[in-house]
């Protein structure tokens, strides 16, 4: 255990190659093609008879499940990039281990569209579901593992960051990140809709309370 933690904390010994304006443009470049790629798994419904407005209907009822997970996602993605923006806001340094937290951050964020996807074609799928919420627990879980490699390295945070604040809100990212997508995913064992109500409420909660927050 202690020598995990070591590896963690030595992870904030910085390194001047990492220009904090390119770690932020890249970062932002990955989220802009993400929440573009959400998009590319809704198509145009084919229908036999073109001109028939009730099978067009139809058509497009079928791929309102679709249309829900994609909302979703582009909520939670949007909700992620605010705060991976205010994070970088109130740091000054990019160290090794903000570096390649950041980057694991960014690796499940860019995996989202697989789920999002498989969940959009298999609405009432109990391993859709689950895939969808264990993804995004992992994508939340590794926004949580940067903030506590920052709070080990506590010099790499603005001087007029309350660090007992920022620590607070870390805890806080654990229990309404990885803790409510997981309880989503095993949601589905009662209802599909449940997971569905549970993965849209995360990203309402963040847009209406946390992200209005300071840390």
């Amino acid at each position: 255990m202690n020598t995990t933690f070591e590896w963690f904390k030595s992870m904030g010994n910085t390194i001047n190659y990492f220009s904090k304006a390119r770690v932020e443009t890249f970062s932002d470049g990955v989220f802009a093609i993400i929440v573009t790629l959400l998009v590319l798994e809704i198509k145009i419904p084919t229908i036999d008879n073109y001109e028939s407005s009730k099978a067009l209907l139809d058509a497009l009822v079928l791929i309102i499940p679709k249309m829900l997970t994609w909302m979703i996602s582009f909520l939670i993605i949007c909700v992620i990039w605010v705060n991976h923006h205010r994070i970088f806001e109130q740091i000054k340094t990019i160290t090794h281990g903000i570096f390649w937290f950041n980057a694991n951050l960014l690796m499940w964020c860019s995996l989202i569209p697989f789920p999002k996807a498989l969940l959009g074609s298999y609405a009432n799928n109990l391993v859709a579901l689950i895939a969808f919420g264990v993804i995004l627990a992992l994508a939340a879980f590794a926004f949580t593992m940067l903030r506590w490699n920052i709070i080990l390295n506590a010099y790499t945070l603005n001087e007029n960051v309350d660090l007992k604040h920022f620590k607070i809100a870390t805890r806080k990212s654990l229990v309404f990140g990885p803790t409510l997508y997981l309880l989503g995913a095993m949601n589905c064992l009662i209802h599909p809709y449940l997971s569905f109500i549970v993965y849209f409420f995360i990203p309402i909660y963040f847009i209406f309370y946390n992200s209005i927050k300071t840390n």
